[in-house]
């Protein structure tokens, strides 16, 4: 008979101009066969309750007010009519200009009394446009029909892309703009603040205002369709010296020109579902220009070429929560330091090497990709790689990909451990052949563990005279991910 049991997880949203929570239970089922570790896989989600989409609450531009934002996470337990003791887990995505680390070590003391074990998770704008195309539904269209989907996520501060093919990212990217670089009250149609992207998209159209001013609509006409065409330039991976300036990441290497196009956000919602934009009143139901640029990006000729297909969700592109995998235990055959463990709420990142790319010298420039795909800086944020390889691999090879390993590890912090996770027994002699060409490196291998990309870990300390150590493994649950 196979064991399953229900848990209740939590995801809470916190981007520039707006923040979600979303309740929801999650059915986890052990799939291995008798005698096996365990694995779990989640096989049910259920919303349980969504709430209202509300103002991000800031002291300035960037900083987070953490008491009313627990205000509002405490009001919405209360509306979900569930207490913080039945939730066992969670995950808190911060985007946009809200994603700053003094932010994220305030929501942490925040959520400190709402139990469960959450992931916090700062969103870089590679994460934070991986986490729109997954939660819009994009990720999972593009699985469904082997095809390429590009996803722009347009919120009130940023825009983002991302390219999946065949249900994997393959590129992201990101400017800074969005429905909100201008505020308008939306009562005196004056001016309350403009950001430096305004002011930028403002000099290159050589228009002039300052708060308190009302502007007039045709030069918010020529702001919104300006910034329509730098969509177009983020969808197609191209550049212009006002791009160049409004950039957050490098132009995308893989261009969606001619691909699937998909719209999530704020301003995504108002490009399938128009409202009036005649008048100064129409466009700032918001306090910004939301609408108007969604009319205008509708308008644009180059997006009216392309194929746009209406994402499964467009404002709740966001995560349910987090699952969590309590009861998996590496192999016997690890290497583990000393004084490296306990380790908590570890990203996972996988690599696109095979055996075959080994010896090409590939190693670091793989292991760095796959780094800025999640914007980890290698020098200062704990990471793990997930090294999916040959269940055969002679001893030349092991020393190939250990000689690559330890050219990419000479860029950690010296007080940070390598992490490595293999899926098949070889880590001990892994550990054994790094050690022996870098006496001094601080390094962490572990096998027989499968991980995916965007999991997080938590590895305790070693059991049974140190052969094995316990993981929690958290997986982060999207709207749209697999059906199951």
């Amino acid at each position: 008979m196979t064991d399953s049991r229900d848990m209740v997880s939590v995801g809470i949203d916190i981007g520039t101009t707006t923040t979600q929570i979303i309740f929801s239970k999650l059915t986890l089922v052990d799939v291995s066969r008798a005698g096996q570790i365990p694995r779990i896989d989640i096989t049910a989600r259920k919303i349980l309750h969504k709430s209202d989409i509300v103002f991000t609450p800031l002291i300035d531009q960037e900083t987070i007010d953490a008491q009313r934002l627990a205000d509002i996470l405490n009001r919405e337990y209360g509306n979900a009519g569930i207490n913080p003791d039945q939730i066992e887990t969670g995950a808190v995505i911060i985007t946009g200009e809200t994603a700053k680390k003094k932010n994220a070590d305030e929501i942490l003391k925040v959520i400190a009394g709402l139990a469960g074990d959450f992931v916090v998770t700062v969103a870089g704008p590679h994460v934070e446009s991986m986490i729109a195309g997954r939660g819009s539904g994009a990720a999972e269209y593009s699985r469904q029909h082997f095809t390429s989907v590009t996803n722009i996520d347009i919120g009130g501060g940023s825009a983002n892309s991302a390219v999946f093919q065949q249900g994997n990212m393959a590129a992201a990217s990101a400017m800074n703009f969005g429905g909100r670089i201008i505020e308008i009250d939306h009562v005196s149609g004056k001016i309350r603040h403009l950001t430096r992207p305004a002011l930028l998209i403002l000099e290159h159209l050589g228009l002039h205002y300052n708060p308190g001013e009302s502007p007039y609509l045709e030069d918010l006409h020529k702001i919104t369709e300006c910034m329509a065409d730098l969509t177009v330039k983020l969808i197609e991976g191209t550049t212009s010296p006002l791009a160049q300036k409004l950039y957050l990441t490098p132009p995308s290497p893989v261009s969606g020109k001619g691909k699937v196009l998909m719209f999530s956000g704020g301003v995504g919602y108002y490009f399938y579902e128009p409202v009036s934009t005649q008048t100064l009143s129409d466009i700032t139901i918001h306090d910004d220009l939301g609408p108007l640029l969604a009319q205008s990006l509708r308008e644009q000729p180059v997006i009216k070429t392309y194929t746009c297909i209406k994402p499964s969700e467009t404002l709740r592109a966001t995560v349910l929560g987090a699952s969590s995998q309590m009861v998996t235990l590496s192999g016997s055959t690890i290497w583990v330091e000393e004084g490296t463990l306990p380790l908590k709420n570890i990203p996972v990142v996988r690599t696109s090497l095979n055996n075959n790319l080994l010896g090409s010298g590939s190693i670091p420039d793989a292991i760095q990709a796959a780094l800025t795909r999640w914007d980890i800086n290698p020098s200062n944020d704990y990471f793990a790689i997930a090294l999916e390889l040959d269940e055969q691999m002679d001893y030349p090879v092991l020393v190939q990909l250990a000689n690559g390993l330890i050219d990419f590890a000479r860029k950690i912090s010296s007080n940070r451990p390598l992490i490595v996770i293999i899926k098949h027994d070889y880590a001990q002699v892994l550990g054994q052949t790094i050690k022996a060409l870098a006496k001094e490196l601080h390094i962490l291998v572990i096998d027989q563990v499968g991980l995916t990309e965007g999991d997080f870990i938590d590895i305790g300390t070693p059991l049974m005279d140190g052969r094995v150590v316990p993981l929690s493994i958290k997986t982060l649950i999207f709207y749209h991910d697999a059906p199951v």
